[in-house]
């Protein structure tokens, strides 16, 4: 089952830092709609990391029971 991560403000919108979850697609950008649904998202921009590693395409990758999925809030800094 994929353990997703979320961080800063994301952490504190959803009331936690990560959670197991369970799926009906494998397609990642589907799995992140239904989370940004679920948890109401949808005002705030994020990336996502698979594994550790920022992926620019969601629609292309297959998600796997071992992966761990982060939630990233939009990094700001000089």
């Amino acid at each position: 089952m994929p353990k997703v991560k979320y961080f800063g403000i994301l952490a504190e919108t959803v009331n936690q830092a990560e959670e197991e979850i369970s799926f009906d697609s494998e397609n990642l950008e589907v799995l992140v709609a239904q989370l940004k649904e679920k948890h109401s998202l949808e005002a705030h921009d994020f990336q996502i990391a698979v594994n550790r590693k920022i992926i620019s395409d969601l629609s292309a990758f297959k998600v796997k029971d071992s992966d761990e999925i982060a939630f990233l809030p939009a990094f700001a800094g000089g």
